[in-house]
């Protein structure tokens, strides 16, 4: 049973992070040299950051290498831990399929909390950790690699992979052991307990577990049928595709425990 539950989060995750994977290195190779670095700095470059994210359908393992990518081309640290924020955590599709399952002022919602939690998060490491451009992947380093159209795409997409992979296979583990010990209906028992207890209890459940944006709406929708308050409900669809065990290893590894 486990082994399934992990091929079955395996296959989830496997497109989207090739497609993360395939932007990063449309970006790398694409963009001229200093764009990224140039745009995606300070204060205006958070918010540049959470509006590209927001409306872009990239899960939240899909979002990590195109995250590390921007980072490389030379973006700041607030840039891209606001668009790791942002992004999984709703987009074009997720909206839709939000809309259609639990009405547009809930769907509306959400959007606003994707963008204010980016632009919060994005905000408070350029102010607390600053930025370590020189630590990894100066700007002045991204040109002496670019333009080398198909293999310099492949290689930088190979080279973010081999940066987290191993973070990669133990949030399979970790979401698998989820999915198989504590379901995503088991929450629906919380309800009695009330909003507090049973939100706590979503929030621990969903920061480690993978679920993509759109795949969570009907979850959220049967547990709230099921008798999960809607706050609760909320918190798992934010929590949920926002983060997860691999997630939160690639930003340790790559910006350091202060940033995560």
């Amino acid at each position: 049973m486990f082994f399934w539950a992990a091929w079955d989060v395996l296959v989830q995750l496997a497109p989207w992070m090739l497609l993360g994977t395939l932007i990063a290195g449309l970006v790398h190779v694409l963009l001229s040299p200093g764009f990224i670095h140039r745009r995606l700095q300070g204060p205006t470059g958070v918010l540049k950051a959470v509006g590209i994210g927001v409306p872009l359908p990239l899960c939240s393992c899909g979002v990590i290498p195109a995250g590390l990518g921007l980072k490389k081309d030379g973006a700041s640290d607030g840039a891209c831990i606001a668009f790791l924020i942002s992004t999984p955590q709703t987009g074009v599709d997720s909206i839709l399929v939000s809309g259609s399952f639990l009405g547009w002022p809930f769907a509306l919602f959400k959007v606003v909390v994707a963008a204010v939690t980016g632009v919060a998060g994005g905000w408070l490491v350029d102010a607390l950790a600053g930025d370590r451009n020189g630590e990894h992947g100066s700007p002045v380093d991204a040109p002496a690699s670019r333009r080398g159209g198909v293999r310099e795409l492949v290689a930088h997409g190979l080279d973010i992979i081999r940066s987290i992979w191993l973070w990669l296979v133990f949030g399979v583990v970790v979401s698998a052991a989820i999915n198989v010990f504590v379901p995503p209906s088991y929450l629906s028992g919380l309800g009695s307990l009330g909003i507090l207890p049973s939100a706590v209890a979503a929030l621990a459940i969903s920061v480690p577990l993978y679920v993509c944006a759109t795949a969570s709406v009907p979850i959220a929708a049967a547990l709230v049928a099921g008798g999960l308050p809607t706050g609760a409900a909320l918190v798992f669809l934010i929590a949920g595709p926002a983060t997860n065990v691999a997630t939160i290893g690639a930003v340790y590894r790559r910006y350091g425990g202060r940033v995560l």
